[in-house]
């Protein structure tokens, strides 16, 4: 059975790529080589996920945007308050501004696409089926 795929899952995956692609441009300036295997860990999710909801807009693209929302939120906020290994804490860049707005966007943005799947699927459903 076809999943429905609505505006909220498509501007959701618009979000997931925009995230993957802030990674993706922050490849040049990492530090080390771990944080530049991560990034690039963190861009290819990004891009798998928003290609996924594009697509089929199901159990597993959803997962991975959970999944990158709590990577990239969680990573942000401690790089703001407690500071990346080896360094202090530093402040809010117009880019971590972004990938917080971004992580936000995209739960608000699959909320609502919960909701409208749930309510065309009670809408859909057979008389008998009540």
């Amino acid at each position: 059975m076809r999943r429905l795929r609505t505006t909220a899952s498509r501007w959701a995956a618009v979000a997931c790529l925009a995230i993957a692609l802030l990674y993706l441009v922050r490849v040049v300036d990492a530090p080390s080589a771990a944080y530049l295997l991560g990034e690039i860990v963190m861009g290819v999710l990004g891009v798998a996920a928003a290609v996924k909801m594009w697509l089929h807009n199901c159990f597993e693209s959803h997962l991975a945007a959970g999944a990158l929302v709590a990577a990239t939120s969680g990573g942000t906020l401690l790089a703001v308050t407690a500071g990346l290994p080896g360094g202090g804490a530093s402040g809010l860049t117009p880019t971590r501004v972004a990938l917080l707005a971004l992580s936000a966007a995209v739960v608000v943005l699959l909320v609502q696409d919960g909701r409208v799947r749930r309510e065309h699927a009670r809408r859909a459903r057979r008389p008998y089926a009540r």
